[in-house]
């Protein structure tokens, strides 16, 4: 599939004007369009959370939705007022991409790839739409019907229909809105026919999540294109409904009721009490951890075959797999990636072969059960691949730093802001992140980010096992926010910690020098190269100097015979 820039077409060409003069690239619609398309999520993310239920209900596809749209949005705004629409577009897909938070929003990240490629190329609306829905199907690994591919499906098609049948006719003197009004009309209903044609949505009750995000993005799009057909004949681009003048016509509301005697889970019923919403976490596929990177690196093939090898390579070690980007045109190529699985060591291999001759970035693994939207959502950054799944299973959102046999690139503030935003959460807790939380906030839709200093991975073992009964903390609408003090329990638990590092060899000795009968709790973080054995030499250990002490012992998965531990003294 090859990107945008790789064309040889100018960068300010494109299809020329409809009769009555507007493009669906006018520089004007696109970013009226950005705008509101990221508003409606934004408003209506918490509703399409809630009907999240494929292919796992891990109660994230609107918060994903929106906040992998709010990166293409912000990097929209910083454009330069000169800059074509179809400048803009590339903008827009490339800062979707990546910043695409899980499944449904890496594969709204190459429908947006889909129209910047087809605007590059000069096609026309059902050109954009078509593209954009072939490039979105093409990027899964097991495309599933009723699902956001459905629904672009449908759009595209009604796009080519109405196209087709406005031209040489009046109907084309409106230009692009015919065209879109027919595309969003055809998605809201593939969104409706959704719970008839997946099993998992017919079960819940529900429409599809993800089809529903792409109806508010497609209903954004008619009213930028009603705005933009307006202001080519009254000169004023309005970007505005022309019902009441404002974007609150671009919601869910019909579609979020009941459309027949089918409940639909967790959606109020008419009496304001919930429907029985499925159990969090619910599964629709294997994997229980979700692993997200970045690619970057040359192009020596082409870009298809890049994605789709890692596809068929992540495809056997788990589910769920969306492979998008490729090659930006100079040479260098940017993939995003996704795989739900159970085999994170396996799938992080993958990554780091297919990374040899470039870099990775944004490398993140969280649980698909232990994050929730809760009051307090926890970003630990590490390089100890083995260790990421304990520290997923235990409630944070991982970041990889390295310990991969691969260049990682260094985080900066946007990956730790992207990565707490996915959390879900109003507070985040950074735990072992470089960058101090002012530059982190500026990103998040969040009313407070703390920052905890954990000068190693033990520090950041011991934070998250003191939060363990705690996480998800303070519910919005169960527990008062104020519940638990987390940084008061993460201190506390810092306070009492004792941390050395050796060698294996010495690590036995170490532990009996520095575990006595106040120790409560040893942990153990062993590399790779260990001494074989050395577990239960620990244990051995321990219970000589503390034997009512607890050992725990976790594998780091770094190359190397390092031992860290970490002694926990009982409080006073």
């Amino acid at each position: 599939m090859t990107d945008v820039d790789s064309s040889s077409r100018p960068a300010d060409s494109g299809p020329g004007p409809f009769p009555g003069g507007v493009r669906l690239e006018d520089p004007g619609l696109v970013r009226v369009w950005t705008r509101g398309a990221t508003a409606a999520l934004r408003r209506e993310r918490a509703a399409i959370d809630r009907v999240n239920v494929f292919p796992v209900a891990d109660a994230d596809t609107g918060t994903n939705l929106y906040l992998t749209l709010r990166e293409g949005d912000l990097a929209v705004a910083a454009e330069p007022a000169e800059a074509t629409g179809a400048e803009l577009l590339t903008t827009l897909a490339r800062a979707a991409l990546l910043g695409a938070r899980g499944n449904s929003g890496v594969i709204l990240s190459e429908w947006l790839r889909g129209l910047a490629v087809a605007a590059r190329r000069g096609g026309g609306t059902a050109d954009l739409l078509t593209r954009a829905a072939t490039s979105a199907r093409s990027a899964v690994a097991q495309p599933a019907e009723g699902t956001i591919l459905t629904a672009a499906d449908a759009a595209a098609a009604a796009a080519r229909a109405a196209e087709g049948s406005a031209t040489g006719s009046a109907v084309g003197d409106t230009g692009p809105l015919a065209v879109v009004s027919a595309a969003a009309a055809a998605a809201r209903a593939a969104a409706r026919a959704s719970r008839d044609e997946l099993q998992h949505l017919r079960t819940a009750g529900v429409l599809d999540a993800g089809a529903l995000g792409l109806v508010l993005v497609l209903d954004a799009l008619v009213v930028a294109a009603a705005g933009a057909t307006a202001g080519a004949t009254t000169g004023a681009f309005a970007g505005v409904s022309e019902a009441d003048g404002s974007m609150d016509s671009v919601n869910l509301d019909q579609l979020l009721e009941p459309a027949s005697s089918s409940p639909v889970r967790g959606v109020p019923a008419v009496d304001g009490t919930e429907r029985g919403a499925l159990p969090h976490g619910a599964e629709a596929g294997a994997g229980a951890l979700e692993l997200m990177f970045v690619l970057t690196g040359p192009v020596a093939a082409t870009a298809d075959t890049v994605a789709a090898g890692l596809r068929t390579a992540l495809g056997e070690v788990g589910d769920s797999v969306v492979v998008v980007g490729g090659d930006a045109g100079t040479g260098t190529g940017v993939w995003q990636a996704h795989v739900h699985t159970d085999h994170l060591d396996q799938a992080l291999a993958i990554a780091a072969a297919a990374s040899r001759t470039g870099s990775l970035a944004q490398v993140h693994v969280r649980h698909l059960e232990a994050v929730a939207q809760h009051e307090w959502g926890v970003v630990a950054a590490t390089s100890a691949p083995a260790l990421a799944g304990a520290l997923a299973h235990a409630g944070a959102v991982v970041l990889l730093t390295g310990g991969l046999g691969s260049t990682v690139e260094a985080l900066t503030a946007d990956d730790v802001g992207r990565v707490a935003a996915s959390t879900g959460a109003r507070r985040v807790l950074l735990l072992g992140v470089p960058d101090g939380p002012a530059d982190v906030k500026q990103h998040l839709d969040v009313d407070e980010v703390v920052a905890v200093p954990t000068p190693t991975d033990v520090h950041a073992v011991v934070a998250l096992a003191a939060l363990g009964t705690l996480l998800p903390i303070g519910l919005p609408d169960e527990l008062d926010a104020d519940v638990a003090d987390v940084r008061a329990t993460v201190d506390e638990a810092l306070a009492g910690l004792t941390v050395t590092s050796v060698r294996g060899d010495g690590a036995v000795e170490a532990l009996r020098a520095a575990a006595g009968p106040a120790t409560v709790v040893a942990t153990a973080l062993l590399d790779a190269e260990v001494p074989d054995g050395l577990p239960d030499l620990l244990a051995a250990a321990l219970t000589e100097r503390a034997p009512e002490a607890e050992l725990v012992v976790l594998a780091t998965g770094r190359p190397g015979d390092g031992v860290c531990l970490g002694l926990e003294e009982e409080h006073a």
